[in-house]
């Protein structure tokens, strides 16, 4: 059962002043289990489509940056592959999601690019799970985080892929997946790693899904000037019928330009805050249905090979 920071406030200080103690306790605890059992209908398989479970991950005030992303996708024939681990403090979140969807093994880990919020959790799951297969980017980055990450690799003997520009794979039989960015040669600037954040944000793998007619697009934390560059040399071939919005849905990314040349009509931004409203609003005045995980909880999309497509998510949302 799990309950929102705010719930937990209140029954705190309801419980301090109220007379009514027991049937108060009661309310709260008919919320949090309803809550939960929303969530859990969510958290199911589907036969014989592609689905993409795009998690909504918490952390505390006093953490070392976002809750961060995560993605779990399932093939037609149930193969499981996990798109980032989110953050350490958020990564029992991510076990629990891959437990209520029964998986035993993951087929394929797939890190976009070395942050705390898209690897961190990813010794806590290895731990938990069998992976067959990992997939990530060259780059390179010594933060302790990094290297626990690198170190569960080694530790739990996973088979390890370098993935750039122009390689592709296949998610179990029917689902092609497409690398984009990095470059295959990957220029370190000056006094690496400091200041790097944006050099590492745009080494994130950009990746795009097709299934039949159907399309996926997933590009970590991409700032401007790598959308920028990937318009230039890839233009539509960039176009996707679901998105992860860029770096959280946050304006250092999501140009309009990469907006309108996306296409996208279902976009997902996953963070525990609201970052722009005006990526937000450019998004949908360019027809996307956006979702963002802050205010619409777990995100489930399903689509077939012939561009239909059902979303869900577990909270009543003004954004969409």
């Amino acid at each position: 059962m799990v309950c929102s920071p705010i719930t937990v406030l209140l029954f705190s200080h309801c419980w301090e002043n109220s007379m009514h103690k027991r049937r108060f306790l009661s309310l709260i605890l008919i919320v949090c289990i309803s809550v939960s059992l929303f969530a859990s209908v969510h958290l199911t398989r589907e036969n014989g489509v592609l689905a993409l479970y795009f998690l909504d991950l918490e952390v505390s005030p006093e953490a070392v940056d976002k809750s961060g992303d995560s993605t779990i996708l399932i093939s037609p024939e149930g193969k499981v592959m996990l798109l980032d681990s989110g953050h350490p403090e958020s990564a029992h979140l991510v076990i629990d999601a891959l437990e209520a969807l029964d998986v035993k093994t993951i087929d394929i880990f797939v890190a976009s690019h070395p942050h705390i919020d898209h690897i961190g959790g990813f010794p806590q799951v290895a731990a938990r799970f069998a992976v067959k297969q990992v997939y990530r980017s060259s780059l390179e980055y010594g933060t302790n985080v990094n290297q626990a990450a690198l170190q569960a690799m080694e530790q739990y003997n996973l088979p390890v892929t370098i993935l750039s520009e122009g390689d592709s794979f296949m998610f179990g039989d029917y689902v092609k997946v497409d690398i984009y960015n990095p470059p295959k040669e990957i220029t370190y600037p000056k006094n690496y790693p400091d200041n790097s954040t944006q050099f590492i944000n745009n080494q994130s793998l950009a990746m795009k899904l097709t299934y039949g007619e159907s399309t996926a697009w997933f590009s970590g934390d991409l700032y401007f000037s790598q959308e920028r560059a990937l318009i230039t040399k890839y233009g539509e071939l960039l176009q996707a019928d679901v998105a992860k919005a860029n770096h959280h849905g946050g304006d250092t990314s999501n140009s309009l330009r990469w907006i309108k040349n996306l296409n996208a009509r279902i976009v997902v931004a996953m963070h525990d805050q609201l970052d722009s409203m005006t990526v937000y609003n450019n998004y949908k005045r360019n027809g996307a249905e956006y979702h963002l995980t802050l205010n619409d909880g777990l995100v489930k999309v399903v689509m077939d090979d012939k561009k239909n497509y059902q979303v869900f998510d577990t909270k009543d949302s003004w954004m969409n």
